[in-house]
């Protein structure tokens, strides 16, 4: 464990201070979180530049080779609110003390969804930080959005913590009972409908648990099989039904990262498709976490974006204002727009500055004020504190890193420079240990509620330096598509090739010449060195292949649609070690199959699917994926591993770097 001196949160410190937007540097006491880059010569953790705006289609969503089944985004049914209101009635003082009062009324709203809103973000989506990256800054959903927005509490125990005692174990027996009743009924499945009508109303003295079971199933933490309920969130009901507080707030979070990132790398995957050619050849994603908190999250934070909130009581949860919200008319291009031009417009702090705020926020006053940490000292602070540490996010069925020092004006808090934090493989005994670990602060810096937080004079050059060469790669992208000969993009194209080779593995503000060695500190360290040139290679070889590929298109020639898998083979025939062709097989359409594949039961069963429709070439046969050889890795490592190849093979068909395989969370 790190001593306390390590591991404290915030820092105080004199600093030329200035607006993100620009003006006359201020000299004055500012207040960051921790860690911040202490030098430039140091490694620098960011800005990765993941936008694909430069690159995408300017077609609408609809007509993208893309579906997403939104399972986690659940509509509320009428025989649902009576049975939420009726359980209200008999346990909502329980529900207050385990922490998900405002999560389950929450549930009993009606959030429509804009497509176009929620692939818009998605393309701005950076899995190596988990955050959004805007031309202006960075932002991201935090633990305070997962407490004030979704209602659910980031203290107690872990969500796959046991059952202690024998009544518990019990109740839990009786809910196997009764998911094994409903399965041997006409629907042969652990059917929601068939759940809710054994259940409501019936007075079983199981039917807390089993609506609490429902709930989980279908708004929390929904599993792969849709519209069931799984009997892995039977242990979290039961707890719940006692009063027992559990950390549903980072495990939705934890969800919410993994999705966005699928969501990322499937759109860049399918827009790299066309709209003409992609008949045969269309992705589809199941999204399991409930990312109407992302859609919220945009409303509260977004003034153009957003329709007409509703009038609420006081003590109403914060998402009743978007119960039934008027569905704007957006497109995908009126949503890059108002992300562009929202600098000055966006709401660093919209829960803090509102009226009437939740109890999460009700810490934030009208001065700032150092506060003690220590026992006493209220879990309100305790949660604000795991608001603005690095952790890891432990999840049912995934582990993801947290990093709100790159985005502390969400928090009123002033933005430095952010340094990296390291991350081990970790097992999710560790990475509970990591969130869970004792607060080395004897106070805590709590900033006043309609405080506006600057950046330092370093951050903002830094970050003009940064967006500097991403806006070069948008004026290069914008003569390819201008002009037509075939000799102005086949020189932008090869302008492309002359990079060097390390230049292709590192985003705008990170060092060329890291050494990526002493920064990962996963188990196949050794192997790190070889993987990056066996990658390198393969960037080289896919960026001559969509060069081949063009010159083909323009002399009449048919274009090379398995690029992936044509590579794939080419690398095999030459004897290329196995390792390589692990990284190249799965591409985006099959990842969460492949992870299926190689899963527990139980992690098949709550993970995250892709499906792709196979597609058939011109003699009419099907053309299939091998799947993966098992490297002995947990299924986080894999995780992490095939996101790190999809990603580097996208950078190499739309040319831009990426970051090395140690900043990539899984």
């Amino acid at each position: 464990m790190e001593d306390t001196v390590r591991d404290t949160i915030m820092e105080e410190r004199d600093e030329l201070m200035v607006s993100p937007t620009g003006g006359n540097p201020t000299l004055r006491i500012a207040h960051f979180l921790k860690p911040s880059a202490t030098s430039l010569d140091e490694p620098l953790s960011g800005p990765p530049v993941c936008s694909i705006s430069n690159h995408a289609t300017v077609a609408e969503p609809s007509k993208w080779p893309l579906k997403v089944a939104f399972v986690g985004w659940r509509n509320p049914q009428n025989q649902w609110r009576k049975w939420v209101h009726h359980m209200h009635s008999l346990h909502q003082s329980t529900w207050k003390k385990a922490g998900i009062h405002e999560a389950v009324m929450n549930s009993t709203y009606k959030i429509p969804r804009n497509d176009s809103l929620v692939f818009g973000f998605a393309e701005k989506w950076c899995f190596e930080t988990n955050t959004f990256v805007f031309p202006w800054g960075e932002a991201t959903i935090t633990l305070e959005d997962v407490m004030v927005l979704g209602g659910y509490s980031v203290l107690g125990d872990i969500i796959s913590s046991p059952l202690e005692t024998i009544e518990m174990e019990n109740i839990h027996e009786k809910l196997i009972q009764a998911h094994q009743e409903v399965l041997r009924s006409k629907a042969r499945k652990a059917d929601q409908s068939t759940w809710l009508a054994k259940f409501v109303g019936s007075g079983s003295e199981i039917e807390h648990e089993a609506f609490l079971a429902l709930w989980l199933s279908r708004y929390v933490i929904p599993s792969s099989s849709a519209m069931t309920v799984a009997r892995i969130v039977f242990p979290i009901a039961v707890r719940l039904a006692r009063g027992t507080k559990v950390a549903l707030g980072p495990a939705v979070l934890a969800s919410i990262y993994r999705d966005l990132s699928l969501l990322k790398v499937t759109i860049v995957g399918s827009n790299n498709l066309g709209t003409s050619e992609c008949e045969d050849n269309v992705s589809e994603v199941t999204a399991l976490a409930p990312l109407q908190l992302v859609q919220t999250w945009i409303w509260e934070r977004f003034p153009t974006l957003r329709p007409n909130t509703n009038l609420t009581v006081n003590d109403a949860p914060r998402m009743a204002r978007w119960d039934k919200a008027k569905k704007v008319n957006l497109n995908l291009r009126n949503v890059r727009q108002a992300i562009h031009s929202a600098s000055e417009h966006f709401l660093w702090r919209p829960y803090a500055m509102a009226a009437s705020r939740s109890s999460s926020c009700k810490l934030y006053q009208e001065k700032a004020e150092w506060m003690p940490v220590g026992s006493g000292c209220g879990e309100n602070l305790i949660s604000l504190a795991r608001c603005f540490r690095n952790s890891e996010l432990v999840g049912l069925n995934c582990t993801k890193q947290y990093l709100p020092h790159r985005v502390a004006m969400q928090f009123g808090l002033d933005q430095d420079i952010p340094g990296h934090v390291l991350r081990a493989k970790q097992s999710r005994q560790t990475a509970w240990e990591n969130y869970t670990r004792p607060i080395g602060d004897m106070k805590l810096y709590v900033p006043s509620r309609l405080f506006e937080a600057d950046v330092t004079t370093r951050y903002l050059d830094w970050w003009k330096q940064s967006i500097s060469g991403e806006n070069h790669e948008t004026e290069a992208v914008r003569i390819k598509k201008s002009n037509s000969s075939s000799s102005e993009r086949t020189m932008l194209q090869v302008s492309n090739e002359k990079k060097a080779d390390n230049d292709l593995l590192v985003p705008p503000g990170f060092r060329a010449k890291l050494d990526v060695g002493k920064v990962n500190t996963d188990d196949d360290d050794d192997d790190e060195d070889e993987d990056r040139q066996t990658i390198a290679k393969l960037v080289r070889n896919m960026r001559a292949e969509n060069l081949k590929s063009s010159l083909s298109r323009e002399n009449g020639k048919p274009s090379m649609g398995a690029q992936v898998q044509s590579l794939s083979s080419s690398t095999a025939e030459k004897g290329t070690i196995q390792k390589e062709k692990y990284l190249v097989k799965p591409v985006v359409n099959s990842i969460g199959r492949e992870l299926a594949m190689e899963g527990s039961e139980e992690e098949a069963e709550s993970g995250t699917v892709v499906r792709d429709k196979v597609s058939t070439d011109n003699k009419g046969k099907k053309s299939s994926l091998n799947t993966c050889e098992t490297l002995g890795l947990d299924l986080e490592a894999r995780i992490s591993k095939l996101e790190y190849a999809v990603a580097l093979l996208n950078a190499a068909k739309f040319g831009h770097g990426f970051g090395e395989k140690s900043r990539i969370s899984s």
